[in-house]
This record gives C-alpha cells, sequence and structure tokens, in this order.
C-alpha cells in the first residue's frame, strides 16, 4: 500500500509539474541593433533569419542606424519590406539637405548645383553688429526626417513607445549635460533622427531642454536598455571590427565619425555584451560607416544574413527553451494597415510657425485633388515647400485617423546664410561664387538676392523682387559686368576687346508655375569698350560705341530635367525674343534690331546606364541693320551657353567664340554612359550651320565637331576631363575642370 502511495503522490506531482510549466509565460526576447552607419543595414539580413527561424521579438532596441532599423520594425515594416526599402532608396540624396531638381521653383534649378557651401550670419543695422558663425551640422536631415516621417504614418503623435506593435527603445546623448539619453516616448520619427544625428555631421535635435546627438558616443550597443525594459532573453547584432579601417580612412571624415567610438565606456559595452544570450557578429569589410552605394548596401544585408545563419543552432536552441516547437511555429500577428495605405484622405491644411497672413499665401501654392494625396506626392510636396528657400525645416504631421489633418510644422529662416562656390578650369583659372539672399522680415515674399563672381571675368548681380499671389513675380534687377573677351577667326586670335556692362532689368510680370516661367520686361543696357587689339580692317566699323540701349524682352522656359549634369529624365525648352533699340524705338534710325534664340533638348534613357540628349538651338535676327552693334552678333563657340556674353551658344570642341552670320543653327546629340554613380564618360556630336537669311538657313555654311569627356563627381564637384575638335577652329582643344560650373 505504502509503495502505492508513492507511486500516485509522484503521479500528482508530474501532473502538477506540467500544469504549472503550461501556466507559466514565456521569457521575452529582446533584440538588440548596434548603431554603425552604413553597416548597420546588416541588421536587416539577420531579422530575416530570425523570421525565419520563428523567433519571438518582443522588445526592440537599437542606437543610431540600429535605431532606425529597430524603430521601422517596431511599427510593422517586416524584413523583406526593410531589405527592399534599403536597397531602392537614393542614400546620397537623403544624406543631405538637397532638393531634387524636379522639385525646385524654376527660378531656381540652374543654381541648385553651384555652392559648397552655406555659413549662417547676422547682422544687426541697429547694432551696428554681425556675426558669421558656423552650423551646428553640415546637414540638417530635412530628407532624412521626412523619409521616417513618410514610413512611420500612423504613429506621427507623441506615444509612449511601448504602445507600437513591438515595444521599442533607442538611445541619444544630451550634449548640455553629456548624459545618456533614453528615448522611450515622444515622437518616433524624431527619437530615431536624435539617435542618429552624428557629432558634425547632421545637426542636433533640440528636444525639451536637451540637444540631443548620436547615441553612439555613449552606448552603442543598449543590452541593458532592451533589458530594462522587460526583456529576459537577449539577441545582439554587432558588426567585427576592421583592423584595416583606421590606415584606410586615415585624415578622412569616415575616420571622425568612426573615431567617436572611442568615446565609449568601454567597460560597460562589454558587459552589455556579455549579458547578450546570442550574439551575431557581422564582418563588413571592406564597407565602412558611410558605405551607402547600392551594391555596399545589398552586399552587407547578405553578410548579416550569412552571420545569422551561422548561429542557426543557437537560436533553435533558444527556441526549444522557450517551449516554442517546429510543429508550432511562432507566428507574430503585427498589422499596421497604415503601411499598404497609399492614398491619404485629408481633411483640412493647415501650417504652423507663420503668421495668419503667411498661412494664407502658402495654401494658395498647395493644390489636392479631391481632398486626396499619395505618399510620394507628400513626400513631394514637402519637398516644394522645402525648395522655396524661406524655411530651415519643413516637416508634416498627420492627425487623427483617415481623413487626417494634414499640419506643416515649419521653421522661418532667422538668419542668412552666405553661399560660397569654387571653381578651377583651364577657362578661367580660378573662380569664386558668393551669393546671399535676404528675406524682409515682415513677408515671405520680398526677396533681395546678391551674387557676385571674382574670376577673369568678374560680375555683380542685385536683384530685388516681390511674389504677389502664386503665379505672378515683378521687380528689378542690377549686373555689373567686366569682360575681356577674345574673337577667333578659323581658330586663330582675330580681335579681343573689354567691355564694361551695367544692365538693368524692369520685370513687369514674371509667370512661374513650378516647371514653368514666362517673364516680360525692359533692359537698359550701357556698354562701355575699355579696349581693344585686332587685326581684322572692319573691327571698328562693327558698332563699338560706349552707348545705352533700352531693350524689350519676352521669355520662356519650361525645364523640369531631373538633374544639372547628365540628366535622365524630363525635357527642357527656352526661346527669348528681344526688341533692340538705342533710343526706345529705333536702332540707328532704323527700325528695331528683332533677335530670337531658342533651344530644345529631351533625355532618352536607353537602359539603366545608357542615355542619349538630343539637342537643338539657334539665334537669329528678323531685322539686321547695316551697322548692328557688336555685342549683339552671333557669337559661338567655347564650352558653356552664355558664360562671356548672354547669348553666346556654346559649341562642344571649340576652343573660343568665333562671329557667325546673322543665322546660327545647332543641332547635337550627346551620348553618356554612367560608369558608377559618380563617374560617367560621355560624347558630344554637333552639326551647325548659319547664313545670313534665316529662311535660307540650310543653304549656308556647315561645320561639324565632335566631343569626347571624363566626369567624376567629387565633394567639389565634377572632375571634367575633355578633348574635341570642330571645323570651325579647325583644332583639337582639350578642357580640364573641377568644379560645378557658374
Amino acid at each position: 500500500m505504502r509503495k502505492k502511495s508513492l507511486i500516485v503522490a509522484a503521479l500528482y506531482f508530474l501532473i502538477f509539474s506540467v500544469i504549472v510549466a503550461q501556466d507559466q509565460p514565456r521569457k521575452k526576447v529582446g533584440v538588440v541593433l548596434k548603431g554603425g552607419g552604413a553597416k548597420g543595414f546588416a541588421h536587416i539580413g539577420a531579422l530575416k533569419v530570425l523570421e525565419e527561424a520563428g523567433i519571438p521579438i518582443d522588445y526592440i532596441a537599437g542606437t543610431s542606424m540600429g535605431a532606425i532599423v529597430g524603430g521601422l520594425y517596431a511599427v510593422g515594416y517586416d524584413a523583406n519590406k526593410l531589405d527592399s526599402m534599403a536597397t531602392t532608396q537614393d542614400w546620397l540624396y537623403l544624406l543631405s539637405d538637397n532638393t531634387p531638381r524636379e522639385n525646385l521653383p524654376s527660378v531656381l534649378k540652374d543654381a541648385s548645383d553651384r555652392y559648397l557651401i552655406s555659413l549662417p550670419y547676422e547682422v544687426e543695422f541697429k547694432k551696428k553688429s554681425g556675426k558669421l558663425s558656423l552650423p551646428s551640422g553640415m546637414i540638417m536631415g530635412q530628407n532624412l526626417y521626412n523619409l521616417f516621417l513618410n514610413l512611420t504614418i500612423g504613429y506621427q503623435d507623441p506615444i509612449h513607445f511601448d504602445d507600437l506593435p513591438i515595444p521599442f527603445g533607442c538611445i541619444a546623448a544630451d550634449i548640455r549635460t553629456g548624459k545618456e539619453v533614453p528615448l522611450r516616448e515622444g515622437v518616433l520619427a524624431q527619437a530615431m533622427r536624435a539617435s542618429m544625428a552624428i557629432p558634425g555631421m547632421f545637426a542636433p535635435v533640440e528636444m525639451d531642454s536637451m540637444l540631443l546627438i548620436d547615441g553612439g558616443i555613449v552606448n552603442n550597443y543598449p543590452a541593458d536598455l532592451v533589458k530594462a525594459m522587460g526583456a529576459d532573453v537577449i539577441i545582439g547584432v554587432t558588426m567585427l571590427p576592421d583592423k584595416d579601417a583606421k590606415e584606410k580612412y586615415k585624415g578622412s571624415m569616415v575616420e571622425v565619425i568612426s573615431g567617436l567610438a572611442n568615446f565609449l565606456d568601454k567597460q560597460k559595452e562589454e558587459e552589455n555584451i556579455r549579458n547578450t544570450d546570442v550574439l551575431i557578429a557581422v564582418d563588413t569589410r571592406p564597407y565602412g560607416t558611410m558605405s551607402f552605394e547600392d551594391d555596399a548596401v545589398d552586399t552587407i544585408i547578405r553578410r548579416g544574413e550569412k552571420a545569422a545563419r551561422e548561429k542557426w543552432n543557437e537560436l533553435m536552441a533558444l527556441k526549444t527553451s522557450l517551449g516554442i516547437t517546429d510543429s508550432e511555429p511562432f507566428k507574430p500577428e503585427i498589422v499596421n494597415p497604415y503601411i499598404n495605405m497609399d492614398t491619404l484622405e485629408i481633411n483640412s491644411i493647415r501650417f504652423t510657425g507663420l503668421s495668419p497672413k503667411e498661412s494664407v499665401e502658402m495654401l494658395k501654392r498647395i493644390q489636392i485633388k479631391h481632398n486626396k494625396i499619395t505618399r510620394k506626392d507628400l513626400e513631394t510636396l514637402t519637398s516644394q515647400i522645402y525648395a522655396t528657400g524661406m524655411f530651415t525645416s519643413v516637416v508634416y504631421q498627420l492627425k487623427g485617423d483617415s481623413p487626417f489633418d494634414l499640419i506643416f510644422e515649419v521653421e522661418k529662416k532667422d538668419f542668412r546664410t552666405l553661399n560660397l562656390g569654387l571653381r578651377f578650369d583651364t577657362e578661367d583659372v580660378a573662380a569664386i561664387l558668393a551669393n546671399t539672399t535676404i528675406r524682409t522680415a515682415s513677408s515671405l515674399n520680398s526677396v533681395i538676392d546678391v551674387t557676385t563672381r571674382l574670376s577673369k571675368n568678374p560680375y555683380l548681380f542685385l536683384n530685388y523682387y516681390i511674389n504677389k499671389g502664386i503665379f505672378y513675380r515683378g521687380g528689378i534687377s542690377y549686373t555689373l559686368s567686366r569682360n575681356e573677351i577674345d574673337v577667333y577667326n578659323r581658330g586663330q586670335r582675330s580681335h579681343s576687346f573689354g567691355i564694361t556692362r551695367n544692365s538693368l532689368n524692369l520685370n513687369f510680370s514674371e509667370f512661374y508655375f513650378h516647371n514653368t516661367r514666362l517673364h516680360l520686361g525692359i533692359n537698359f543696357d550701357y556698354c562701355h569698350f575699355f579696349s581693344t587689339l585686332t587685326n581684322h580692317t572692319d573691327f571698328q566699323r562693327m558698332g563699338l560705341n560706349n552707348k545705352l540701349y533700352v531693350n524689350y524682352f519676352l521669355e520662356g522656359v519650361f525645364d523640369n530635367l531631373n538633374k544639372n549634369y547628365f540628366p535622365t529624365t524630363g525635357q527642357y525648352f527656352s526661346f527669348r525674343y528681344t526688341l533692340h533699340t538705342d533710343n526706345f524705338y529705333q536702332m540707328n534710325d532704323d527700325l528695331p534690331l528683332n533677335v530670337l534664340n531658342m533651344r530644345c533638348l529631351k533625355p532618352i534613357k536607353i537602359t539603366d546606364k545608357w542615355c542619349l540628349t538630343p539637342e537643338i538651338s539657334g539665334r537669329t535676327f528678323f531685322h539686321a541693320p547695316d551697322s548692328m552693334p557688336l555685342i549683339y552678333y552671333n557669337f559661338v563657340g567655347g564650352k558653356f551657353d552664355s558664360h562671356y556674353l548672354p547669348q553666346q551658344i556654346a559649341l562642344p570642341g571649340s576652343g573660343g567664340m568665333e562671329i557667325l552670320k546673322n543665322s546660327f543653327l545647332k543641332l547635337q546629340a550627346d551620348i553618356h554612359y554612367q560608369l558608377t554613380s559618380k563617374q560617367h564618360v560621355y560624347a558630344n556630336f554637333n552639326v551647325a550651320v548659319h547664313n545670313d537669311k534665316a529662311l535660307k538657313i540650310f543653304d549656308g555654311k556647315y561645320f561639324t565637331g565632335a566631343n569626347i569627356g571624363y566626369s567624376h563627381l567629387t565633394v567639389v564637384g565634377p572632375l571634367t576631363v575633355e578633348i574635341g575638335y570642330t571645323d570651325l577652329s579647325k583644332k583639337v582643344h582639350a578642357y580640364l575642370g573641377i568644379g560645378h560650373y557658374f
């Protein structure tokens, strides 16, 4: 009987133990993602394997790039969606404050690539003081922040991050106190942005009384944070150190950014790693912190997947310890309806940060059909508002549920910027461009623009204009230029002259709408010739007179090219019709000089690498008096249109300008091949013809030309090497330059 009682008791104890074990909750799993810039894309590959293994993720935390991947995973983006997103983004654009050229106002498109740096400055005239200051970061983070907002629609209100589909946390550092700041609540996109604000590269994020920067300098692998959130088991993803990186990136920004890790509390990081149950260490070599190129991103993701698979047995053992069997795999159910919501319904639109009058003015610029907008169009609209140059920051918030209240939070520029450009080439040797735009304190619409070029052909440009309504702009501008111009005849310099030009424009009406601009005005042009040198007997009879000319003009531009250099989409068309007079209605006691300029080009993308751009341009006189002023002749040649004279038409392969007959037409084909995202090889082929009579242009004199070149986009602009030949100059011409053209 006693033996039977012991057996029964043992059975009861076993049954009780099984019941207790079944009622005992599963251990909670936390995932930690280390910071590391572009190397952090390895997290996506590791998450892909965790999903495949069926490992539950109850908490997720990260720093810097780990915060970005972790935050997006927390709102419901699975590893495959993150992979697709990461490999299709233009990271070079996102890691800048640049605006896509197609989103710029038409009047700003040509100037979009000119400047290397912008330095804020303040001038207080009443106090007779001023100062030039450095920005808090090279990049304000406009593009990256708006990407985060787009990807976190539905979670843009201030919330506790425990309320996300997966509880989330990230680390930032407070400059003002030097302390670590765990971010567990607030606006998710702002927290992600703060955690990756690399000092000196990205501007810090103001939050409450704190000024936050990249958390990687205080806690780059926050296993302690995910443990404090409630994790019992920790899976971590880190990157193996690159022993060769120190020498490879010595003296570069990559070394500076990577070197921030030297300020870490090494003991804390070592303790965090010791507290990790499964550590996935990814070998990302030779890729580094700033390896954001397309092929690098894809490879780093694959490396993360490979490293996680090498931990497969450990992951399976962990899964078993959690009580999850293969017959009953763990399937997380995360429902985020906003991820696949492409079209957003809008209830109302308003601005914060503007006066009521300014808000009304800005709302006139926004047109949403049927109160609906796609996510892509919302991103474009935000970019277009930022592209006006009125604001240092433009972000949006979608309040409530669909239909949303769309709120644009803008920060008006309360400072001015000094913009600087630099270029070296075989034409001008060296040139510096300086610009500042001043908006009056009383209105967003009143603007003073000052630009000067310092080179052997300098100029000063002053422009004051007022925007009225959506489409209209009017004002006054003044240009003072000094040029010493060489004129060639069949490649041999025949004469040269120096000219100081004072040009005043009264802009009666400038109609503009995004990609289109129509401009009507009157131009007062005073030309002073200060030197002449000629081998041409008729040169002095060409109208070398110090004289004031009064010119009426109508010009129009349609321009939606995606780039200034090597465009691949869009098209460009421009015309300018001018009546030149010397007494308001005549030229040399005869009819006004009638001139028409036109240019049209259309890139045609043949493959992902090849692009063909046909172009046609020309200039013709409809009435040309015998004593027409030299300054308005057809000047053809050189590398850039309008470089020395407004009417100059460039001709690839030529070394200088030549004076041609009254009607000129050029047909050109440019073809370029993209070696990498920054390198191109290209060729230009052209056929040109000129004649005195416009209607008989094709009976005129023909000449052909060709040009081949290589371009590499550097931090200071494109490095260009070219060699070409044209029948016009009858000699081979070489060109070398670095920097954006201005």
